[in-house]
Order: C-alpha cells, then sequence, then structure tokens
C-alpha cells in the first residue's frame, strides 16, 4: 500500500501536559493506528533551569517533569524526536553553567536522556536550525521550529520547505504559492496552557491552542498530507469528526 499512515504531537512539556489532551491524542492513536509517530520536541520542560527561573521553578527541580516526559513516550512509542528550546536546556546548562557541580549534573543527565532514547530506539536530533528527521517513507522534514511569527507556517516554508513544526503553540497551515506545490504546517502543544506562565503577558498566547496533527505519506512518491485535530471547549475537532 503506498499510503501510510502519521501522527506528530509536540510541546507536551513534561510534567505541564494537560491530562485530557494526552489522552485525546492516545484515543486518536489507537483508532488512527499511524504507522509513523513523531515528537516534534519539547518533550520536557526543564523550567528550573531556564534563565530567568523562578525561586519556585528552581525548587521543583526536574526530575518530575522528566519522568512525565519518558513516561509519554512509553505510551506514545514515536519513531522521531526533534529535540526543541526547551529540551535543550539541559545541555545548555551542561555546556554553558559558570556552576561547575550543575554542569556535572547536567552533562550527567544529557547521558541519562539519550541513553532512555536509544533503548526505546528513538531517533532524535538535538535542536539545531540545520538539523531535522523524516519518516523512513519520506514526507516532509520534521522539526521543532524555530520561526515565532505570525505567520509561522509560512514563515517556517521560506527556511526549510515542505515540513511539519511545533514550537509556536499554534496550529498553522500554509499551502505554498509553486507550481511544484508543497506546504508546511505547525501544530500546537499538548500543555496545559495555564501552566506555561512565563507567557502569560504575552499577546502571541491568545493564539495558542491545543492541538496535534495526522496525515497520510506516500511512500513511492513522497507525496504527503497533514490534518490538524483541534481542541474547542471539552471537544477535539479534525476533518474526521469528533473524537
Amino acid at each position: 500500500m503506498s499510503w501510510e499512515k502519521f501522527q506528530v504531537i509536540g510541546c507536551t512539556h513534561g510534567n505541564h501536559i494537560d491530562p485530557d489532551a494526552e489522552a485525546a491524542a492516545k484515543r486518536f492513536m489507537q483508532e488512527w493506528k499511524p504507522k509513523h509517530r513523531a515528537h516534534l520536541g519539547d518533550l520536557f520542560d526543564f523550567a528550573g533551569i531556564r534563565k530567568g527561573a523562578s525561586p519556585e521553578e528552581r525548587m521543583e527541580g526536574i526530575t518530575a517533569d522528566y519522568q512525565a516526559g519518558l513516561s509519554l513516550l512509553d505510551w506514545y512509542k514515536p519513531q522521531i524526536l526533534t529535540m526543541g528550546n526547551h529540551d535543550h536546556r539541559i545541555w545548555r546548562v551542561a555546556k554553558e553553567s559558570s556552576n561547575g557541580i550543575l554542569a556535572d549534573l547536567a552533562y550527567s543527565f544529557c547521558g541519562e536522556i539519550e541513553d532512555e532514547l536509544r533503548k526505546r530506539k528513538i531517533k532524535w536530533t538535538p535542536s539545531a536550525v540545520d538539523q531535522w528527521l523524516k519518516f523512513d517513507c519520506g514526507g516532509p522534514k520534521l522539526l521543532h521550529g524555530y520561526r515565532s511569527t505570525m505567520y509561522p507556517a509560512k514563515a517556517h516554508f521560506e527556511n526549510w520547505g515542505d515540513c511539519i513544526t511545533a514550537h509556536v503553540h499554534k496550529p498553522d497551515t500554509y499551502e505554498a504559492r509553486h507550481v511544484d506545490g508543497g506546504a508546511a504546517h505547525c501544530i500546537g502543544t499538548l500543555a496545559d496552557l495555564a501552566k506555561l506562565s512565563y507567557a502569560d503577558h504575552t499577546p502571541a498566547k491568545l493564539a495558542w491552542r491545543n492541538s496535534f496533527g495526522y496525515g497520510m505519506i506516500n511512500s513511492k512518491t513522497g507525496k504527503w498530507v497533514m490534518y490538524h485535530v483541534i481542541r474547542q471547549g471539552n471537544e477535539w475537532i479534525s476533518p474526521l469528526g469528533i473524537i
């Protein structure tokens, strides 16, 4: 069969994940039965080690956040993970912290994360603009995302061509005005928006939505389509109907 199913989620943010959003993505996966699955980054939140972290965030530590991320991997079982800017925090601390003890602990944590991904046979890429992955059957570039604009899907298409990203927490689609076609999608977040308080004074947060994506890829031609599943109140709406 030429057309193969896929599902993409992202921005789950560790223990900031919304339980209802997680349940919806899991329920959809069980019904859609995608052959290919990707997590597009910010698997963890790591708020306690971000620059400008509050005393309360630092007191929380990162263990619960880390365990929540691993628990998600255990039921979602993605073949691909593209690290996001929140995930990258632990690598940044390991490399840049002036506190040697903290840097050593972060370095050990990085090794543990890589071991856990290796055990689960997850192909992953670090957070960097020149890094992305694709499903084995082809299709678009998969990356966390870097362009936080009013029209993020279009902005990402300008740099990466056909792609699916996360990062901005805003579902968005761009169909290219090009003779060869092309498209880009940004999916939303599965996190509890109220817990992402760092953006409470940023108007862009008003466009954030709980959502994820799904679609099909033609393994012979590489052609692909993607659709959004977006939360509206207590319901999740997609082209397939209410899930």
